[in-house]
C-alpha cells in the first residue's frame, strides 16, 4: 500500500493522473510525496513534483512535465536533482558500501505530451514515460534487495539524520548501559512518522492545530514545517510564539539545521521570527509587537498585576484589555505558529489570528492534557467565535485543518498511564477532573480494554501499542521506570540523590546534560536544593538551575545537571501528572532521554 504525503499543486494534470495510479494495488509498498522535499540547486530551492519510496524499489524521482516539447535545460534540470538526492542520501553511512550507494535512485519524467518518436536520446536521458502505465513499469525495473533500508532512507530525505547530534555518545562502552540505550533510541527516532509528515506537509490557507501528548514531536514538526514553508516563500513574514523562553534556542537550532539541509543556506532571519508570547522593549513578543503596531498601551508583567484577575492570569488579563481597546488591527504576518497553545487563553489567540494578513493562516499546537486546570482546550469556535452573519470565523471543514500526532516517542506507556490517573485523581472522591468528551481518550491514545467508555460506567483504559511504541518498554522494566521512597529528612533524600546521579554518570554512561532534577515549589527552588548541588559539586559534578543560574533562554547545558521546577519541567514537555500523600517523597522517572528526579519536602 503506498501512503500519500504533501499536497499537490492544483495544475498538475499528470500529477492527479499518477495519483490516481498509485491508489490501486500495484504491488508496492511505502510513501508518494508532493511537493517534498525541498533541494537546494544552481537556482535556489527546487520543490520536487513527486518522489516515490518503496520498499520494492527504493527512491523514485518523478518529474511532471506538461510541454511538447523537452529542452537541453530540462535535461540539466533533471540530471541535478538526481545527483543531488543521491548525493543527500551517499552522505548517510548505512546506506552505502565501499562508498556506493546501495539503494537505488531512479528518475522519471512524466510527459504524457510529448509526442512518439521524439528525440530518443533526449527521451532515453530523462527516462521519459507518456502513460501511468509507462511509470509503473519504470519504477519497477529497479530494485531495492534491503526493505530495511528504507527507514533510514526517509530519515535523510526528511533531513532528520542530517541534524547535528547535541549530545556525542562515541564514548559508551557497555553494551548494556542506559547510556547505550539512550544512544539506540536516538537512531531509531529520526524518521518522521505518518502523522508527523502529514502536519509538516499539509498546509492550509486559514486555521490548523496540531494535537499530541508530551512527546509526540509537536515542536520539532513545527520547526520542520517553518523550514519547509520558509524555503518555498521567502517573502511571507513568519513568527514561532511560545511560552517558555527556554524554547527559543531549541527553534533557532532545529529551523537552521533543517533549512539549511534543504537549501544549503540559513534562514532569512529578518523573515522567520522567533518569539515569546509576552514580550517586552528588551525582547520583543507577539503581545508587545501587537501593541506596538496598533498604538496600545503595554502592560509588563509588574504593571499588569493591578489589571490581573489574580495570579497567574496576568497575561490572561492584559491580552483581554487589548482587544477591548482595539478596533481595527494593523496586520504585521503572512503565518504565525504557536507552540504550548494550551497555555494561552482565548484573548492571546484572537490576537495572533488578528495580526495576520489574508488568508489568516494561523497553526497552533497543544496537548489535551497539558494544562490540568482544564480538561481540554477551547473548541474555534469558543475561541473565536461567530462572524456578524453568525457563521463560524473559523471552522475546521477538512482533514488537513486538524491534525493528531497519535504516537508518543519519550514517555512510556506506563508513566504516561500512572500520570494520567493520578491527574484525573482516579484514587480521589470524588474524582478531581474528567473529559466531557469521552472519545477523546481514543483521540490520545488509549483503548478500551474491557467495560464501556460512558458516564457512571466502569472502564479499563491502557495505552495501545500503536501510541505508546514498545520500543520505550523494551529496555527498562516498569519497576525500573518508576521509583518511589521515603527518607527521614531532606539532608538523606539529597545524599541519596546524590549518590544515584553519580552512578548515573560513572557506571550507566548517562551524560549529565540528560539528567533533571526537579523541585515542586519555584519559590523555594534556590534555597532548598543547595545542599544537593553542595553535593554533586563535591563530587565534581557540574550542575545549574534554569532560569536563574543560566540563561533563561536555555534549558539545558553542557555537562550539567539542570534543576528546574514544575513549571519549566512542563514547559520542557517532560510531561507527566502527580496527586500525591505526604508518603510519597521522592518519584523517579527514566524517560527516553532523561533521568529525572522529583523532590518531595
Amino acid at each position: 500500500m503506498i501512503t500519500f504525503l504533501g499536497t499537490p499543486a492544483e495544475s498538475q494534470a499528470a500529477g492527479k493522473q499518477l495519483d490516481i495510479l498509485f491508489r490501486q494495488d500495484v504491488g508496492l509498498t511505502g510513501h508518494f510525496y508532493r511537493g517534498f522535499p525541498i533541494i537546494s540547486s544552481s537556482d535556489g530551492g527546487i520543490k520536487l513534483d513527486a518522489l516515490l519510496c518503496t520498499e520494492e524499489c527504493g527512491v523514485t524521482i518523478i518529474h511532471f512535465h506538461d510541454e511538447r516539447f523537452i529542452s537541453e535545460d530540462y535535461v540539466e534540470h533533471v540530471d541535478e536533482v538526481h545527483l543531488k538526492i543521491s548525493a543527500r542520501l551517499t552522505e548517510l553511512k548505512e546506506l552505502t558500501k565501499n562508498r556506493k550507494l546501495i539503494i537505488p535512485v531512479n528518475s522519471i519524467t512524466y510527459a504524457p505530451l510529448v509526442p512518439v518518436g521524439y528525440d530518443e536520446d533526449i527521451s532515453e536521458s530523462v527516462n521519459l514515460c507518456r502513460t501511468p502505465q509507462d511509470v509503473l513499469e519504470s519504477v519497477k525495473t529497479e530494485r531495492l534487495t534491503k526493505p530495511e533500508l528504507l527507514k533510514p532512507t526517509l530519515s535523510r530525505l526528511q533531513s532528520l539524520s542530517g541534524l547535528k547530534k547535541t549530545k556525542k555518545r562515541s564514548y559508551i562502552k557497555k553494551n548494556d548501559s542506559k547510556g547505550a540505550v539512550l544512544k539506540k533510541l536516538e537512531s531509531e527516532l529520526a524518521t518522521l512518522d505518518i502523522s508527523q509528515t502529514r502536519a509538516v506537509l499539509e498546509n492550509i490557507e486559514g486555521v490548523q492545530r496540531i494535537r499530541g501528548l508530551a512527546g509526540s514531536g509537536k515542536t520539532v514538526v513545527l520547526a520542520r514545517k517553518v523550514a519547509h514553508i520558509h524555503s518555498q516563500n521567502p517573502n511571507w513574514k513568519i513568527a514561532i510564539t511560545f511560552n517558555s523562553r527556554s524554547l527559543k534556542e531549541q527553534f533557532i537550532r532545529l529551523i537552521s539545521q533543517f533549512y539549511e539541509d534543504a537549501t544549503g543556506e540559513l534562514p532569512d532571519w529578518d523573515m522567520v521570527n522567533i518569539i515569546h508570547a509576552w514580550g517586552s522593549p528588551k525582547s520583543t513578543g507577539m503581545y508587545y509587537e501587537a501593541c506596538c503596531a496598533n498604538n496600545i498601551k503595554y502592560f509588563d508583567f509588574s504593571s499588569s498585576k493591578n489589571i490581573s484577575k489574580g495570579y497567574g492570569t496576568e497575561f490572561e488579563s492584559v491580552c483581554e484589555l487589548f482587544l477591548e481597546q482595539i478596533t481595527d488591527f494593523n496586520p504585521i504576518y503572512d503565518l504565525i505558529l504557536i507552540d504550548e497553545a494550551q497555555d494561552f487563553s482565548a484573548a492571546f489567540l484572537k490576537i495572533c489570528y488578528a495580526m495576520l494578513n489574508e488568508p489568516k493562516r494561523l497553526i497552533y499546537a497543544y496537548d489535551e492534557l497539558q494544562n490540568l486546570g482544564d480538561s481540554n482546550m477551547l473548541s474555534p469556535d469558543e475561541i473565536w467565535g461567530n462572524d456578524i452573519n453568525g457563521k463560524p470565523i473559523v471552522t475546521f471543514d477538512k482533514a488537513s485543518q486538524d491534525i493528531i500526532l497519535d504516537i508518543c516517542y519519550r514517555n512510556p506507556g506506563n508513566i504516561l498511564t500512572a500520570a494520567h490517573a493520578l491527574g484525573f485523581g482516579i484514587y480521589h472522591t470524588p474524582m478531581i477532573q474528567m473529559f466531557d468528551y469521552p472519545e477523546l481518550w481514543g483521540e490520545i491514545g488509549y483503548e478500551v480494554l474491557k467495560g464501556s467508555l460512558e458516564e457512571d460506567a466502569e472502564v479499563t483504559l491502557a495505552r495501545s501499542q500503536h501510541s505508546s511504541p514498545a520500543l520505550l518498554n523494551n529496555h527498562n522494566t516498569p519497576e525500573e521506570t518508576l521509583q518511589v521512597k521515603k527518607f527521614d529528612s531532606i539532608l538523606a533524600q539529597a545524599d541519596w540523590i546524590a549518590d544515584q546521579i553519580e552512578k548515573n554518570i560513572k557506571e550507566d554512561e548517562i551524560l549529565a546534560s540528560d539528567i533533571i532534577v526537579i523541585h515542586p515549589n519555584a519559590m523555594k527552588l534556590r534555597n532548598e536544593v543547595g545542599y544537593l548541588r553542595n553535593r554533586l559539586f563535591e563530587k565534581e559534578i557540574n550542575s545549574s538551575i534554569a532560569g536563574i543560574t543560566a540563561s533563561p533562554d536555555e534549558f539545558f547545558s553542557d555537562n550539567s545537571i539542570t534543576f528546574t521546577s514544575i513549571s519549566e519541567q512542563k514547559a520542557m514537555r517532560r510531561q507527566w501528572y502527580i496527586s500525591c500523600t505526604q508518603n510519597i517523597v521522592i518519584l523517579i522517572m527514566n524517560y527516553q532521554k532523561n533521568a529525572i528526579y522529583y523532590l518531595r519536602q
